[in-house]
């Protein structure tokens, strides 16, 4: 039996792929078998996967169901009690299996890691960088507002679907960010190394930006059922403003400017902390809906936040501390 199992759907994706199995095959860490599993793709992708003759590799070839789907049947066919998730137009750097291994030896009470990742553009040239938050609460903390943790680098503990079940195919692209929220609910662990271990290619610098469908509206109401979920679980002073600044923030992204003011103002009815920083969220609501609509249907706002990133090596939505 491998000690970890690589799972990678693919669909359409001739132009990555090759470079996305190489980084896989020249893995340090070396034992683990590579489910990869062609989604119905139109294109060359099928013949690509089969230019490699590595016995690790397991191939299967589907009807196109989507990638929720062949993500749980590479599940279903996998035997290491470790699986790897893969995107198959990243890279994935040398060393990240043998770390994050390492990583699942030395802390048992851990259940998925992930680690930083790097943004490419089509030529493969970085445009920018996200650095994730690092321990278990930090990321609970962010995770309703946006997945703070970037799936297509996570390792995971098979026990998790042993006993949580597989994706939820009704959520299509926010399947993972749906299952996340849900192992935090129910107690599960989340680390994220501070090591860069994976480049990406984010889908606001690629054309087929469509295919990422509603994900947003699907997360932000996934967001909001979480906090609903937890809301009365503590009286505390600080979880209570902490429930109110997360949904200002929920909905200052994704939802109501109205709604988002409304959440920071009975925020600092419960405390003044973070005042500045929840008076700037303020003010930004007050230019209106229908801007800030067009700029998120633009995409100028994650295009900006990118770039911005790159230039002050900031992570703007680490707003925690």
């Amino acid at each position: 039996m491998p000690k970890l199992s690589v799972i990678m759907p693919v669909f359409n994706e001739e132009r990555f792929l090759g470079a996305a199995i190489e980084s896989i095959l020249n893995q340090t860490f070396t034992d683990f078998e590579f489910i990869i599993i062609d989604d119905g793709s139109e294109d060359n992708s099928s013949e690509i996967i089969k230019s490699f003759q590595d016995t690790r590799i397991k191939f299967f070839k589907s009807e196109n169901k989507g990638m929720v789907e062949q993500f749980n049947f590479g599940i279903i066919n996998s035997s290491a009690p470790l699986i790897a998730r893969m995107d198959a137009d990243d890279i994935s750097i040398s060393n990240r299996f043998e770390v994050q291994y390492k990583y699942f030896a030395n802390n048992p009470d851990i259940h998925i890691v992930g680690s930083n990742i790097e943004y490419i553009n089509d030529e493969s040239k970085s445009v920018g960088e996200k650095k994730y938050p690092e321990m278990h609460d930090d990321i609970e903390f962010m995770m309703p507002i946006e997945s703070a943790v970037c799936h297509p680098v996570t390792i995971m503990r098979r026990e998790i679907f042993d006993e949580m079940g597989l994706y939820k195919v009704e959520y299509g692209y926010a399947a993972d960010h749906a299952l996340f929220l849900n192992l935090i609910y129910n107690g599960f662990k989340f680390y994220n190394l501070q090591e860069f271990l994976l480049k990406y290619r984010p889908r606001i610098v690629r054309p087929d930006i469509s295919r990422m469908g509603n994900y947003n509206i699907v997360s932000y109401k996934l967001g909001i059922d979480y906090l609903n979920k937890i809301k009365y679980s503590s009286s505390r002073q600080t979880d209570q403003y902490n429930f109110y600044f997360r949904m200002g923030l929920i909905e200052y992204y994704r939802g109501s400017l109205s709604l988002s003011r409304k959440h920071f103002i009975n925020a600092l009815m419960i405390s003044k902390h973070k005042m500045f920083k929840i008076l700037r969220y303020i003010s930004v609501t007050l230019l209106g809906q229908k801007l800030i609509d067009f700029l998120r249907k633009s995409s100028l706002l994650p295009k900006f936040s990118l770039y911005l990133n790159k230039i002050t090596k900031i992570d703007l939505h680490r707003i925690r501390k």
